[in-house]
C-alpha cells in the first residue's frame, strides 16, 4: 500500500506528453555550459547511453533502467525487433535542437529516426528531476516507439500511438484508471485530436485511457493485435473505436 501510495503521488505530479513522451510543466531552458565536458558512452546489455561526463549522474540512472525497461516493453510486445535502444542526452540545448526540432525542445524525451538510426533523445533539464519511476515511465514510452516504429504508418492517429506508448509504459503497475490519469472526465464525444495545443496533457490520458477501455473489451494480447492491425493502416478511420462505448467504460470507472 505504501508503494501504491508513491506511484500515485508520482504519477499525479507527472503529465502524459508525447510523441509521448511524459515531459515536466513547461519551464524556460536554461543555457548550459559544455566546453569543458567531453563525451561519454556507457554500454549495457541492450543498448547504449552517449552523453557527456557532465550529465553523469542522468546518464548512469539511465543506464541501471535501460535493460530493465527494455525487458518489460519486450516482454509486452510480441513482434520481431532488435530489443535494443541507444539513448542519447544532449550536452546542450542547441543540440537538443538540432536533433529533435524545436517543436519538441520542451519535451522530456522523444524516439527519433535519423541517419544514425533509430534513437531516443532525453531532455537533461527535463529528464534529470525525475524520480527512477517517472524515469522509467519514460523509457518504457519511448522504447515503445523505437520497437514498434517500422509498424506503424506515418498517418497512424496520435490517439493510437501515443495511448499505445502509456499503456504499455503504466503496464503491471497495478495502478487504477484515476490514479494514472488524474484530469479524466466520463465528458468525451469524439477521440482526442489535441496534441499540440493547450489541452494536449488531457488528450493524451484520453488516449490511454481508450486503450484501457479496449483492455476490458479484448484483455491485453488484444490491445497489442489492435494497436499492430490499425498502427499499420495509411487511414484509421474514427469509428474504429465505440465512442459511445469508451464514454460509458469511463463513467463506470471513473463517475
Amino acid at each position: 500500500m505504501k508503494h501504491l501510495r508513491t506511484l500515485l503521488a508520482v504519477t499525479v505530479a507527472m503529465t502524459f506528453l508525447l510523441g509521448l513522451t511524459v515531459a515536466m510543466r513547461p519551464v524556460e531552458l536554461q543555457p548550459t555550459e559544455t566546453r569543458r565536458c567531453k563525451e561519454a558512452v556507457q554500454t549495457v546489455a541492450a543498448g547504449t547511453v552517449t552523453s557527456s561526463t557532465c550529465d553523469g549522474e542522468l546518464a548512469a540512472r539511465v543506464s541501471r533502467l535501460l535493460d530493465g525497461s527494455v525487458h518489460d516493453v519486450a516482454d509486452i510486445l510480441d513482434i520481431s525487433w532488435v530489443k535494443r535502444v541507444d539513448v542519447v542526452v544532449p550536452a546542450s540545448d542547441a543540440e537538443l535542437v538540432s536533433l529533435v526540432g524545436p517543436a519538441f525542445a520542451d519535451m522530456a524525451g522523444i524516439a527519433i529516426r535519423d541517419g544514425a538510426g533509430q534513437r531516443v533523445v532525453l531532455n537533461r533539464t527535463r529528464a534529470a528531476p525525475l524520480s527512477e519511476i517517472e524515469l522509467r515511465l519514460l523509457l518504457r514510452h519511448e522504447i515503445t516507439h523505437v520497437a514498434t516504429r517500422d509498424l506503424t504508418s506515418d498517418s497512424a492517429p496520435l490517439w493510437l500511438v501515443e495511448g499505445f506508448a502509456d499503456w504499455v509504459a503504466f503496464h503491471g503497475l497495478g495502478l487504477s484508471l484515476r490514479q494514472a490519469a488524474p484530469l479524466l472526465t466520463a465528458d468525451v464525444s469524439a477521440l482526442p485530436a489535441d496534441f499540440g495545443g493547450p489541452g494536449r496533457d488531457l488528450a493524451y490520458q484520453q488516449a490511454y485511457s481508450i486503450m484501457v477501455y479496449l483492455e476490458s473489451r479484448l484483455g491485453e494480447r488484444g490491445v497489442v493485435d489492435f494497436f499492430l492491425k490499425h498502427a499499420s493502416m495509411s487511414v484509421v478511420e474514427p469509428g474504429t473505436v465505440d465512442v459511445a462505448g469508451w464514454r460509458e467504460f469511463l463513467r463506470s470507472s471513473i463517475g
